[in-house]
């Protein structure tokens, strides 16, 4: 094989591997800045700059499988601080072991990062925590949705972005509230046949924490004896 049909089959595997390994997608989220993301290994690399040549990586993220995508982005500033929310999802075909639920495509997981004037970004995960990760879940037997996560699109994320119950949030207002009917206490902040207890509508409780509409709580009954976990806050006061 002569030498320039080697160099030619080396310059094609080149761009093959190339090809294969890397892929990338920008988003402009203003005037001044884009948002890039790098598919490598089966890893999301995220970056952000000034819609030219300089860019800062502020993340990675890698699940089983890969398949991570950004499904949106946008900018908003939140008590004089400026913040990038990304909404990410991969496919996800978990079913439960005693195939009563499995989720529908995807998982999602929303990111929040507070930037400088010079692209450079770290998570809030404080933020980040209150919206979670989540999503859409169906019962195996009659294929209705039984769960649907609050946050799959970008208006999702914006309304709640105005809502009472960010805001009451943001300004460390949410402390109590009450059950309007009968909700399950669970051990994780989503959907699961498995309970370690229930409220009854009167039931009053303290909150710990918020995340994708739930609210970790305690609750104190007449006994004195303590329950916590988390409730789903559409059956409470605290989201009505």
């Amino acid at each position: 094989m002569n030498y320039f049909l080697k160099k030619l089959i080396f310059i094609f595997l080149s761009i093959i591997l190339n090809s294969s390994v890397y892929a990338k997608n920008i988003f402009k989220v203003n005037a001044y800045q884009c948002v890039e993301s790098r598919d490598v290994f089966n890893k999301l690399d995220i970056y952000v700059g000034d819609c030219g040549k300089k860019i800062n990586k502020i993340d990675s993220y890698e699940v089983p499988g890969g398949d991570l995508k950004i499904d949106y982005i946008f900018y908003k500033s939140l008590k004089n601080k400026y913040n990038i929310f990304l909404g990410i999802s991969y496919s996800e075909d978990y079913r439960d072991p005693l195939n009563r639920f499995n989720y529908l495509n995807k998982y999602y997981m929303i990111r929040a990062y507070e930037c400088n004037k010079n692209n450079f970004c770290k998570e809030d995960e404080k933020l980040s925590n209150f919206f979670g990760d989540g999503g859409d879940i169906i019962d195996s037997k009659s294929k209705k949705i039984i769960y649907k996560f609050p946050y799959s699109t970008q208006s999702d994320l914006k309304n709640e972005l105005n809502s009472k119950l960010f805001k009451d949030w943001m300004n460390e207002k949410l402390d109590s509230g009450m059950v309007l009917r009968k909700t399950f206490i669970n051990d994780v902040n989503n959907f699961t046949p498995e309970h370690v207890g229930y409220l009854i509508k009167g039931d009053k409780f303290k909150i710990k924490e918020v995340s994708s509409r739930w609210l970790n709580i305690i609750y104190t009954n007449k006994n004195g004896r303590t329950t916590s976990g988390w409730i789903a806050c559409q059956d409470t006061t605290v989201c009505n």
